[in-house]
């Protein structure tokens, strides 16, 4: 995808892909400050369904992408591999909206994970979600 009309507010920053498939169906941009990340996705003509809002599939996608970056922030840059999330649509997006999502991890052990966001469209809470992350720690395998 291009950037061209998928640029949110002044203050974000293109957050770069972690892969080919975040690659094609971003583009993500996202926000330091004081109270943490916060991320947020243009919704374009590539990201709806054949009712006129944004595919749900790719809000859950969207999610991930944010959940897991807050749950690696918090294991200290470590990976982490999702367990079970949690989606509750409350609400649709549509083209031209900007989706923005301020994670939180509301519990950690030195085991898993527990974030939590609202992703909010024009003032309005359009899904609300939850993940459970396993924290992993780089280990060698045994010959």
């Amino acid at each position: 995808m291009t950037g061209e009309g998928t640029q949110p507010s002044p203050g974000y920053l293109p957050a770069p892909p972690s892969g080919r498939f975040e690659k094609d169906i971003g583009p993500f941009h996202m926000q330091q400050t004081p109270d943490g990340a916060r991320h947020a996705l243009m919704i374009t003509q590539t990201h709806m369904n054949m009712s006129g809002s944004a595919h749900g599939g790719m809000l859950g996608s969207f999610a991930h992408r944010v959940f897991r970056l807050a749950a690696m922030t918090a294991n200290q840059g470590e990976k982490v591999a999702m367990l079970s999330i949690s989606l509750s649509f409350l609400a649709a997006a549509r083209e031209g909206d900007l989706v923005e999502c301020r994670p939180r991890v509301i519990r950690g052990s030195a085991a898993n994970l527990l974030v939590e966001g609202k992703f909010i469209a024009g003032g309005v809470v359009i899904l609300t979600a939850s993940s459970l992350w396993e924290t992993l720690r780089p280990f060698a395998l045994k010959p």
